[in-house]
């Protein structure tokens, strides 16, 4: 497939040496001619960009990958199909998500959007997301899953005043405890457990607060 030229080849960034493959240009225009959500936009990146792109792919990749094999996972609305209702439907979530995610909990079915930062976005881009965040009417909680405590803490500061329930917690908690995991928000000193949070139970957890 990568000779027909409807996979591209990257290597892992890093020193593995392995192969990651994605859909090329022609296979895409392929998928959405058969009517799969694979809107074909500008280039490929290239440089420091493809790099950061393959990372990111991935990290999100296994953040799913977890949900599903717990049993825990309804429903995944990959960033490609949400990018398309936002371009091309009146009825778009107010910003290009990573997912959408619908999980079973003790409460039923519970929906949440999902951003993943593996590194800091400038100022102006927090700033514009809190403000567009009070626009959502199609899902009412968001979680930021993020690499470290410094960008948590970092990240958390530009929703002290939105309207919107965000929730951050680390990656890593996420694959060890799932909906578990300890999760906090600008407007509490304290953490919750993110299950609370979807059930609108939101008490203190038992586990001590989010550390570094």
């Amino acid at each position: 497939m990568v000779n027909r030229e409807l996979l591209k080849r990257q290597t892992t960034p890093g020193c593995t040496g392995e192969f990651v493959y994605s859909l090329a240009s022609t296979a895409a225009m392929l998928l959405q001619g058969l009517g799969e959500y694979c809107l074909v936009g500008r280039g490929r990146f290239n440089g420091k960009e493809a790099e950061r792109s393959v990372l990111h792919a991935i990290g999100l990749n296994e953040i799913h990958l977890s949900a599903l094999r717990a049993g825990l996972l309804v429903r995944w609305i990959c960033s490609i199909e949400i990018r398309s209702q936002n371009e091309l439907t009146a009825f778009g979530f107010v910003k290009d998500y990573d997912a959408v995610v619908t999980v079973r909990t003790e409460a039923g079915e519970q929906r949440f959007a999902l951003e993943y930062e593996r590194s800091p976005k400038t100022i102006k881009y927090y700033r514009d997301v809190a403000a567009s965040l009070s626009r959502e009417v199609h899902v009412n909680q968001v979680l930021y899953l993020v690499s470290n405590y410094d960008l948590l803490q970092f990240i958390s500061g530009f929703f002290r005043n939105t309207r919107s329930r965000v929730f951050l917690g680390l990656v890593k908690d996420w694959h060890s405890q799932l909906l578990n995991m300890p999760v906090s928000c600008s407007s509490a000193t304290r953490c919750f457990r993110f299950r609370e949070t979807l059930n609108d139970r939101v008490t203190h957890a038992e586990a001590p607060a989010i550390s570094a």
